[in-house]
């Protein structure tokens, strides 16, 4: 689904842009908090590895469809027969059965309903009085009347006798229908043009709830934010409209000859063999099907979790083949109101709609339908299997984008079916971090600008949004673009360029879509696959970035010449004041226009709040930089910068003249200083030697032991302070 909020973008703007202004108490950075152990709530079982693939035993069931229904144009009523063939393939029987009536969610007394707040909502009907919901007419099982009891968006089925495990079927047929909103919460709804009504119908027969290994049924209502969880199986559609309508829907049509005439014919087969965009129904026939009465449209759809549709007299059809990796074809579709029609708006929709399905079938998984159809309707945008709905008025680089995300959507959830309604995250977010990948490529990057994700930090980060793990019915409507889209999508970048580098990413990335292909992963199903395939330890970054609400806040701490002599070099000090560590990126810049760049990977952070880098350099430093080419984001940039002007002047030190060895009366330790090239060395005893720093005034310290080394002017004894310990020592 598109998620545009004004509101939310406005307050984006002011982030991105202000940038230093979103200084925010940080709270302190604990490394034993952030690498802590167990970060996995249990070990592989017999259905999900602890690898992240599959287990030995997985198992899921199947639903099959073959649903009749109609189209009343005049009354905007559906009409429908769902006979369903369930398959249990669980270990467990069965006495009862959930199915998903998300249609009810447009009843006037549905809970969605009554959580919409009176400043309104993106959600339900936009304050539409209609009488919505189903009416059922009968639930049969096997041809019998069965006893059924629906509480708003769900209806259980009591069977008569207990569905066997491991095979058993039940067959189920339910007679309904509904009256179509007008807007139906974004996701399905009615068009007025000035060719007539646009009908795009979506979640508009009674579906299967899922039942798995993880939670047996899945039931949560559907409230309208939380999107869909469902079973793969094979849908049959014969959709009967008014004889003039146009129908597109998920998968392949199957009686074309009958529905198009021999020319709309012979044109969609020049557009299965066309790279260029083929007319097929161009706006000057548009009125011109005066026929009456009905025609039923026969629909396929094989490997599929849904259904979707679309009908209309107003459509302008156009089509191109898609070039898929095992040499197989697809077909490009768009359908469209004159209103929308032009080369700068919906006539580069099929354009759009190849570009978009062969880049994340070569990048990721191969297409799997035989069509990808693009409709113009009154959605900001929404995804089914083989169709999307865009808006009508969307051009450019606005139809580009929700084109692109849409039909992304058919790698997540279609392809790979995680649960929507209580992880937006993972169909969401994956597809934002994957469309920006398809923004690049496409047509030399015509639409693409490179973010600057390091000012996002304070948006992203901010106090005022949940973790990304909470589901989208369990966090404010206003947060949703944030946390379910932007703050994954963004975390999935951070991880491919950052962190992982994009050959491991890739790698691991594209080893999960294969592993849970028509399957249904869970997060930790991700994080395990993500971790054994790239081979790097994660937990910190899921537990910071999507389980927590950690902020990353890295600092510029301290910059020093070497005693005191840019000649010797120098010694920059880096700290991580956020919760959530990241590998480190620090640029040196020279005043003789040189660049030195140094990096610190995550693992200084497992023990370390602050690390020392000693730059090898005989150059003046002009500037220090964290994060040059902004690819992280932090909530405190002004930190991040450390100009030459805030350099600590140290007077220049001739090491040589404290090298020696100096002892006490009192203990038999003692002191050997040694210089090497410039840089004074203590041995203590027994103990490995270890390298001083000299702060000016014949003091030198070693911070990480908190050791305060004070030699007399004349060099003949010293004062070793460590704490509230202080011990004399005096040259031999």
């Amino acid at each position: 689904m598109n998620y545009k909020i004004p509101g939310l973008v406005a307050a984006a703007a002011v982030f991105l842009l202000s940038g230093s202004a979103l200084a925010q108490d940080t709270p302190k950075y604990s490394y034993v908090e952030a690498f802590k152990p167990f970060f996995y709530p249990q070990t592989g079982t017999e259905t999900r590895s602890a690898s992240g693939q599959p287990g030995h035993a997985y198992w899921q069931n199947s639903a099959d469809y073959d649903l009749n229904v109609s189209l009343n144009e005049a009354k905007n009523e559906i009409t429908g027969t769902a006979e369903i063939t369930y398959t249990n393939n669980s270990p467990d029987q069965m006495g009862f059965l959930w199915l998903q009536l998300d249609q009810n969610l447009f009843a006037k007394d549905s809970r969605g309903n009554a959580v919409v707040p009176a400043s309104g909502s993106r959600n339900g009907a936009h304050g539409e009085e209609l009488e919505g919901g189903y009416k059922i007419k009968s639930v049969k099982l096997d041809g019998k009347d069965v006893k059924y009891t629906v509480t708003d968006t769900r209806m259980q089925i009591d069977l008569p006798k207990e569905l066997k495990a491991k095979g058993g079927i039940a067959r189920i047929r339910i007679e309904y229908s509904f009256i179509s909103p007008e807007y139906g919460s974004d996701r399905m709804g009615i068009q007025k043009t000035k060719n007539g009504k646009i009908f795009t119908v979506a979640q508009w027969y009674p579906r299967m709830c899922v039942y798995d290994d993880v939670m047996g049924w899945n039931t949560l209502p559907y409230l309208g934010a939380a999107e869909f969880y469902l079973e793969y199986g094979h849908i049959n559609a014969n959709i009967t409209v008014p004889a003039n309508h146009y129908v597109v829907a998920s998968g392949d049509l199957l009686n074309h000859k009958e529905v198009y005439s021999k020319e709309e014919n012979n044109r969609w087969e020049q557009a299965r063999n066309s790279d260029k965009t083929v007319m097929i129904r161009p706006e000057s026939e548009i009125g011109k099907n005066k026929a009456s009465g009905t025609k039923t449209w026969k629909f396929k759809i094989d490997h599929t979790r849904d259904f979707a549709w679309a009908s209309s007299p107003a459509f302008i059809l156009d089509a191109a083949k898609i070039n898929l990796p095992s040499g197989k074809k697809s077909l490009a579709i768009s359908a469209y109101p004159a209103e929308s029609a032009g080369e700068k708006a919906w006539g580069r929709s099929t354009e759009y709609t190849k570009a978009a399905i062969e880049h994340y079938s070569q990048k990721w998984y191969e297409y799997t339908y035989p069509a990808a159809t693009n409709v113009a309707g009154n959605e900001g945008g929404m995804e089914y299997p083989g169709i999307v709905f865009c808006h009508m008025n969307s051009a450019g680089e606005d139809l580009w984008g929700v084109t692109d995300h849409e039909f992304g959507h058919n790698w997540f959830p279609m392809i790979v079916g995680s649960n929507e309604r209580l992880f937006a995250w993972m169909d969401e977010g994956f597809n934002t971090f994957i469309n920006e990948l398809s923004t690049k490529a496409f047509n030399n990057g015509e639409y693409y600008t490179k973010k600057n994700i390091a000012r996002a930090g304070g948006f992203m980060m901010g106090d005022n949004l949940e973790p990304i793990m909470v589901g989208p019915d369990n966090m404010k409507e206003r947060s949703i673009g944030a946390l379910a889209y932007f703050k994954p999508g963004m975390g999935l970048q951070i991880l491919r360029e950052s962190i992982l580098g994009p050959e491991k990413f890739d790698k691991a990335f594209k080893t999960y879509v294969d592993r849970w292909a028509f399957k249904h992963p869970t997060p930790w199903d991700f994080f395990h696959t993500m971790e054994n395939v790239s081979g790097e330890e994660l937990n910190w970054f899921w537990r910071g970035w999507f389980i927590n609400k950690w902020k990353i806040d890295q600092s510029v701490k301290d910059v020093k010449y070497v005693n005191g002599d840019f000649k010797n070099g120098a010694q920059v000090t880096v700290e991580n004041l956020g919760q959530l560590p990241m590998p480190t990126t620090v640029q040196m810049k020279f005043k003789d226009g040189t660049n030195q760049i140094l990096k610190i990977p995550v693992e200084v952070w497992k023990r370390n709040t602050e690390w020392t880098l000693k730059v090898n350099s005989n150059r003046e430093i002009d500037e220090v930089m964290l994060d040059p080419d902004s690819m992280i984001p932090d909530v405190n940039m002004k930190n991040n910068i450390w100009p030459s002007a805030q350099t600590k002047t140290v007077e220049k030190v001739n090491t040589k003249e404290f090298a020696g060895t100096y002892g006490t009366k009192s203990d038999a330790i003692k002191l050997v200083f040694t210089d090497k090239n410039g840089q004074l060395y203590v041995k203590a005893g027994n103990q490995p030697e270890f390298p001083l720093e000299y702060a000016g005034n014949n003091q030198f310290t070693f911070e990480e032991a908190g050791i305060t080394l004070t030699f007399s002017k004349d060099k003949k004894d010293l004062v070793f302070k460590q704490a509230d310990r202080e011990y004399k020592f005096t040259r031999e």
